[in-house]
């Protein structure tokens, strides 16, 4: 995304017109003139490469680590599955408590990262949304640059929530399995149920800041609070420009 997004600024002739207006500037030093394009190309490279490098990063990071913990909770409902059959609880128990831990660990530990990052994304959907939307008609090549902009944020908010909601719903369902440990065990009745009452009974989830618990429906909420407050703000910008032409 990051090679394409910047593809798309050499394409679009946004930087062509920027070393323009730099070559005809009275403001830089005409010694500096000579190399502008250099300077240029090299500033957009390094801003792009390094910045929405760096800021891809931990997206990507949490999309990976979020896989890897919903494909250990399905394995888990295999494994408890077979372990029922053997009539070994103990071990289900021991294994959910092992992967809970792991679970409040990550969570514990990206949660504040997380809910920056979503933050920031969010921050660039509604710019980039809301310049589309109501383009100052600067450009063609502008608009596909904001399209592309736009586009780019769109991706890290999907893999950086949806995978989180993906494994938290694995997370709901190996609690379920646990739950419903008692019935499975009628010898061991009360002694399972009493040993889950007290160590299993807290959901847990992955969270933004321990705020927001993460599911599709956030995803969706999300958006629908961009869609609302870009046309709240494109609505009071179109009654000021209408006031101050009277």
């Amino acid at each position: 995304m990051t090679v394409f997004f910047e593809v798309t600024l050499f394409s679009t002739g946004l930087i062509t017109r920027e070393q323009h207006k730099l070559q005809n500037s009275k403001l830089v030093p005409a010694h500096l003139k000579e190399h502008s394009a250099v300077i240029l190309n090299c500033s957009y490279t390094f801003i792009t490469f390094v910045g929405n490098g760096v800021f891809a990063a931990l997206p990507g990071y949490y999309c990976f680590v979020c896989y890897c913990m919903k494909q250990f909770l399905l394995h888990f409902k295999l494994k408890s599955e077979v372990l029922t059959a053997r009539q070994d609880y103990q071990r289900i128990l021991e294994i959910y408590k092992e992967m809970n831990e792991t679970m409040i660990m990550m969570d514990n530990f990206l949660t504040l990262p997380i809910f920056i990052s979503v933050f920031i994304i969010l921050a660039g959907l509604f710019w980039y949304g809301y310049s589309f939307a109501f383009p100052p008609n600067v450009s063609y090549e502008a608009d596909i640059f904001v399209s592309m902009g736009f586009l780019q944020y769109f991706v890290l908010l999907l893999i950086t929530l949806t995978p989180a909601a993906a494994a938290n719903q694995a997370a709901a369902m190996a609690r379920e399995i646990v739950l419903s440990l008692p019935v499975w065990f009628p010898n061991q009745y009360s002694i399972i149920k009493l040993h889950v009452r007290r160590k299993f009974m807290h959901k847990t989830a992955l969270t933004l800041w321990k705020i927001y618990r993460i599911d599709k429906s956030l995803l969706i909420r999300s958006i629908g609070s961009l869609i609302s407050y870009g046309i709240l703000v494109g609505t009071l910008g179109s009654v000021q420009n209408s006031n101050n032409e009277n």
